[in-house]
């Protein structure tokens, strides 16, 4: 951990998120529960989400650390030549150590039960015991040639096709194994998971567009059967049917303790918690806290009343008056990076992904209400008593709510193309709403959400499409720029629609008229609300 890191407690029992320094750069984890320390890695080609339902199940009597694995979600890749299994182990106990986890119990799933059992082997003394479900296992190594065929690149496309064919490669892969042999003799004994799941995963493949390729070939690349005779601590082999490697268990070695799981995911769990219980970790576990602090540049999240939000921090020790930046919501943060560093040159700078937007999670619906209540509790986290609020697009609707509340804590906003609309502006925009993007079995809500994007980019208003609506600056639409704003906005599907109502209803121009503090507007051809903006300043310079 660093030596900026807050040393403000929360409650720990929920789910609390974080960052820590190993291999090199910044290892994610997700935390819950309460006990001794259980360590969680998941398979590729996902991220530590999919194991929320058992984080959940064992929160009761344990605390669990679901890590991304490096290059997954949002740890990042080890910059190295060669990406192993024995690498990710390395990266995840010096995660450990960083957290000061001592020891904990270790739980795999596929590439994560190999990086346990390398984990086991490298460093027993963090490992109380090992539990594995679906190690891999092949009989017949594969070739360069097969694994290139098998894990194809996923490489954004104009038209946005890439995104209903990864949603298609990984539904295929809970339909077929391998996926990409779609035929009797290869199709999957299993139930298909809901949309959600698939919706999640596709997003996650997405997100680790660039780095899931090194990570899950390594998964292929370690000899399991020939390391499982090495692990000191106590180790369960298990194994569930309708799980791709359930018929690999004709391989292992006789000493292997193989343990068959119940189908049923929620009687696997308890199984599975059964053996868990069997050598709980010794040792304290840690306290959670926020690495944003009083100084430097951190990424982190940050506790509130509504949940855990995610956090950039910049030059947060300097002096003079600190600054809030929302992102244009929908959206992230992480798409205002540039923006970031350079508001912060001289002053500090907290940026934030409200409940809902980017990686900031929230229960039930997303409000303005809830927000503000959020951000009240990050300014109080900082001990900041009066900021300046930076807003993009749309959450200039949110600055200035904020800012009525707030009174004299803020001391002015700079709004970036607010949505500065008239009320016929408006009354069109309610009538056509943002896409529903709640996921559909059939992946069918990814591509509305591409349109939204670059239609936004071609006509102002986005639904207008006739030839005088079209907009003459030029359009940021690549297929690289659309793919990444398009990844952020699905991370939060089901709230797309909704955050965009909650927002573009308000007006805003009446609400910023009316508050005390100063406001600053400012715009450029190419943003999304440009046009009302800028007939904003040019009737105020009137």
């Amino acid at each position: 951990m660093t030596e900026t890191m807050a040393q403000t407690k929360s409650d720990n029992t929920g789910v609390r998120k974080g960052f820590v320094e190993a291999g090199g750069g910044l290892l994610h984890y997700v935390r819950c529960g309460q006990g001794p320390a259980v360590v969680m890695l998941h398979a590729s080609p996902c991220s530590a989400k999919v194991m929320a339902p058992i984080q959940a199940a064992w929160s009761g009597e344990f605390t669990t650390f679901a890590f991304d694995l490096p290059g997954f979600g949002m740890s990042d890749l080890p910059q190295a030549d060669d990406i192993t299994i024995e690498l990710l182990a390395d990266v995840i106990a010096e995660g450990m150590d960083a957290l000061g986890i001592s020891q904990a119990a270790l739980y795999g799933r596929h590439t994560g039960a190999s990086v346990c059992l390398a984990l086991a082997l490298q460093r027993p003394d963090l490992v109380s015991m090992m539990l594995t479900d679906g190690l891999p296992v092949f009989a017949t190594p594969y070739s360069e040639d097969r694994l290139k065929k098998y894990l194809k690149p996923i490489t954004p496309s104009g038209d946005g096709m890439h995104l209903p064919w990864t949603f298609f490669r990984y539904r295929d892969q809970h339909m077929f194994w391998p996926w990409d042999a779609a035929d009797i003799d290869h199709r999957s004994d299993a139930d298909l998971p809901d949309e959600h799941f698939l919706h999640r995963g596709a997003v996650e493949m997405l997100e680790a567009a660039e780095t899931y390729v090194p990570v899950y070939k390594s998964a292929f690349l370690y000899d399991t059967l020939s390391r499982i005779g090495g692990v000191s601590c106590p180790a369960y082999y298990g194994n569930r049917p309708g799980d791709s490697q359930f018929k690999t268990i004709q391989h292992y070695p006789e000493t292997a303790d193989i343990r068959v799981m119940p189908r049923d995911p929620a009687e696997a769990e308890l199984a599975e918690l059964e053996l868990i219980r069997k050598h709980p970790a010794e040792g304290a576990v840690p306290d959670w806290t926020s690495r944003i602090g009083t100084g430097g540049d951190n990424r982190d999240y940050i506790a509130t009343r509504h949940g855990v939000v995610y956090a950039i921090g910049a030059n947060l020790g300097a002096e003079g008056l600190p600054q809030l930046l929302l992102p244009d919501m929908p959206g992230g943060i992480d798409l205002h990076k540039a923006q970031i560093i350079a508001a912060s040159e001289t002053r500090p700078v907290i940026a934030v992904d409200p409940g809902g937007v980017g990686n900031s999670d929230i229960d039930g619906v997303a409000t303005v209400d809830r927000w503000c209540e959020q951000i009240d509790d990050i300014l109080k986290h900082l001990g900041w008593d009066r900021v300046e609020v930076i807003a993009n697009g749309l959450s200039g609707a949110l600055a200035s709510e904020f800012a009525e509340r707030a009174g004299d804590r803020v001391d002015s906003l700079l709004l970036r193309s607010p949505a500065l609309l008239n009320e016929e502006e408006r009354a069109g925009f309610i009538a056509n709403p943002a896409p529903e993007a709640t996921p559909r079995a059939d992946g069918g809500h990814l591509l509305p959400v591409w349109h939204h994007l670059r239609d936004q980019e071609l006509w102002w208003p986005w639904f207008d499409t006739s030839h005088e609506a079209v907009r003459t600056n030029p359009p940021r639409i690549s297929a690289a720029t659309l793919n990444k704003r398009a990844v952020a906005m699905l991370k939060q599907a089901h709230h797309y629609r909704p955050v965009w109502a909650e927002l573009i209803s308000r007006d805003v121009a009446a609400q910023i008229a009316a508050l005390p503090q100063p406001v600053r507007i400012e715009t450029d051809p190419s943003d999304i609300f440009h046009i009302p903006a800028a007939r904003n300043l040019t009737a105020a310079a009137a």
